[in-house]
Formats: structure tokens, sequence, C-alpha cells
């Protein structure tokens, strides 16, 4: 016999239970949408879903607690989280930029940025793509309808600073918007809005997250810009981020400081035992940088960041290939940011024309200092230039 009050008690809404606690990890607010007592509730609340429960493709409780804690550390008024850094990316060119605007790209960036704007070009959004030495030679290469200035500081790849108060002064003479990824610094090590920059983007898959086990990006910046990149680019582009990605990167907030410390030591310690090398032609990393790359770094990084480069004293590929398959507690994988150290050869086989017209030697290989006890990947690097190149 059917029984009716058995399958109420499985469709009712959940009630919140009666006893009183109070959990010290935030909860995972983990559901699609959100229900009201009254129509009226509805109504008012639906009025502002950038600032209210409606459904989760908005606004979520977990994810606003992350988005709060993000704004904080970047000293931004508002953020908005996403489900990649790409997603937050795309978002917000998509936002920034209409037919007939012109983006300018400075020096090496995540290839996948440059990708899209080089893919927006079918939308009438033009690129000028620029590698410079100093900051100011940015300003010859504005055009009167550039719209944006997309960086890394420090980029990626080889690691280079910009002068961010000098970039903001040119661009906003211009009504010019600025965009930096500031993943590398995390946004303890530096705080790009407190220069003028517009916007700062983070993949938190990195060192906020902290443990190789999300994908998720930020957009912080004044209100009015975030709630505008929130309204377009997000609602429209869909990269929502879940619940519990969410709550993953709040926990890795939470560790973000102590490993942060780890990680500026162990930086140290390993580049310290590797700039005399002589199997290593080049190292990449502000922490060696001389000259006016040192005084940018002094002036606005407040700590270091453990992804490094390293071009290799030949571009035999064979050596290379050596090289990387000798690592034992180094890592071959892409990202960063978590536990493992990881190494990452800029040649894949068949794409040395690529790599040559971003002006990286075919033996540039970027590797990343994990939480490992940083004498030990000192010795497997070492160990492993032993076996290509003898000692």
């Amino acid at each position: 016999m059917k029984n009716e009050y058995d399958e109420n008690i499985c469709c009712e809404v959940e009630k919140q239970t009666e006893k009183s606690y109070h959990s010290m990890a935030p909860e995972i607010v983990q559901t699609s949408s959100f229900s009201f007592p009254t129509y009226e509730e509805f109504i008012a609340v639906s009025a502002d879903e950038k600032n209210n429960y409606v459904y989760t493709r908005g606004t979520n409780p977990t994810t606003e607690i992350l988005e709060k804690k993000i704004a904080r550390l970047e000293r931004g008024a508002k953020c908005k989280v996403f489900s990649s850094g790409m997603g937050a990316i795309s978002a917000t060119m998509f936002t920034l930029l209409s037919q007939g605007d012109h983006v300018l790209m400075v020096n090496t960036i995540y290839g996948e940025s440059l990708s899209f704007i080089q893919y927006m070009e079918k939308f009438g959004v033009t690129l000028t793509k620029i590698d410079v030495s100093t900051t100011a030679e940015i300003e010859a290469h504005i055009q009167s309808n550039t719209k944006v200035i997309y960086f890394e500081s420090p980029s990626s790849q080889k690691f280079e600073l910009l002068d961010l108060e000098k970039i903001t002064a040119m661009a906003q003479k211009q009504n010019i918007r600025t965009v930096i990824d500031n993943t590398w610094a995390s946004p303890l090590f530096q705080h790009p809005l407190d220069y003028g920059v517009d916007i700062v983007i983070h993949s938190c898959s990195k060192y906020i997250g902290g443990h190789s086990d999300i994908v998720a990006g930020a957009v912080i910046g004044e209100e009015k810009l975030v709630d505008e990149i929130f309204e377009n680019g997000h609602q429209s582009l869909g990269a929502v981020n879940s619940p519990f990605n969410s709550w993953l990167a709040i926990r890795g907030l939470r560790t973000l400081p102590v490993r942060m410390a780890h990680q500026t030591h162990a930086i140290q310690t390993v580049l310290d035992h590797l700039k005399e090398d002589p199997r290593i032609s080049k190292i990449h990393h502000p922490y060696l940088a001389v000259g006016e790359q040192k005084e940018l770094a002094d002036k606005y990084l407040s700590g270091y960041g453990s992804l490094f480069a390293i071009d290799l004293e030949d571009t035999d590929f064979t050596r290379l290939k050596a090289f990387v398959n000798a690592l034992e507690i180094v890592t071959i994988g892409v990202s960063w940011g978590g536990f493992e150290s990881l190494a990452l050869p800029v040649v894949k086989g068949n794409n040395l024309d690529a790599v040559k017209k971003r002006g990286l030697s075919p033996a540039h290989i970027r590797m990343y200092v994990g939480l490992e006890e940083p004498m030990s990947i000192v010795e497997d690097i070492q160990q492993a230039l032993d076996q290509v190149y003898g000692k």
C-alpha cells in the first residue's frame, strides 16, 4: 500500500536543527536555490540578486564568506569568485571590452589569457602584445582606442616586475583600465589596488587553495566595477564556483600565512644553493633581481612566491628530458601552489617555434618549490643535474 506520509517526509524542505551549535568551520551551503516564506520576500530579495541569496549561480553563503575574505586580503571593496582563473579573466575582459576596443598585453603572461583576447578579435577587439625592459616603454604602445592594459607582475615564466604606480598613472591619464594577474605574489605579498590598479585577478587553484584539489578564480576591485563584472561576465558566461570549492578555498586561506612564510624561506634556500651552479645558465626569480628589478621587488613585494624558472646551460632536448626524468622529489605537472614541488619544461616536443617567439630558451623549465623540506629539493635538483651533466 502506498504510504503518503513517508513520501511527505522524503520530500519536505529540511528545517534547521533545534539544537544550538557553533561549528568551527563555516558550513557548506550546498544548494542550487533558496526558498522564501512569502512571495513578498521573494520579490524583495530578487531585486538585488548580487547581494541576496536566490540561486547559487549568483550568490551563495559559503561563497560569499570566501569573497569577503579575499576582498579584505587584497584591500579591495568587493570580490567575485569564479570556477576557474580563466573564468575570472574571460568574464573581466568580456565586461570591459567592446567592438573597436584595443587591449595592450605586457610581457610574458598566462598563455590562455593571450589566446582569449586573440579569439575576441573576431568580435572587433584588437590586441597588441609587447615585451618591455622598463615600464616607461609601455606608453609608446598605447593607442587612441586602448581600453585595457593587462599584465602580470612578476610575469609568467620570466618573472619580471613592472612599476605599478607608473602603469596606473599613464593609464588613468587616458581613461584606460588596468588589470593584473596577482597570483604569483598571493594576496599577502603584493597589493596592486593600493597603487591604483583597477582589477586584481587570482587563480585560487594556486596559493589560495593550497592543496592541489580545487580549480577557482577571483576578481577584486571597487564595488561598482566588480558588480558590473558580476552582472555581465559572471552571470552571462556562467563560470560559477561550487559551494564545496569555496569551502575548500576558505580552508586554504586559513593556512595561507603559514604556508607563504615557509615558501618564502624555502625559495631563498633553494635559490641560494643553485645560483652559482654552472650547469644552470639563468635563474628567473625576483629574489635574485638586480638594478631596477631589485628596486621594484623591494618596493612592491613583502615576500616571495616560490615559483621560479631555470634555463639549463645548453638547449639539448635529450638532456632536458633526462634532467626532468631524473628528478625524484620534484614532480612533473602543471599548475602550482600545493604541497608538491613541480617542474614543467616549456618545450613539449612540438612547440619550439612558439617557445622562441615568446622569447624563452628551449632549455627553460618552470619550477615550483612546495612544502617539502627545502634542502631535500636542493639535493634532488642537484642529483638530477649530476646525472645529466656530471658533478
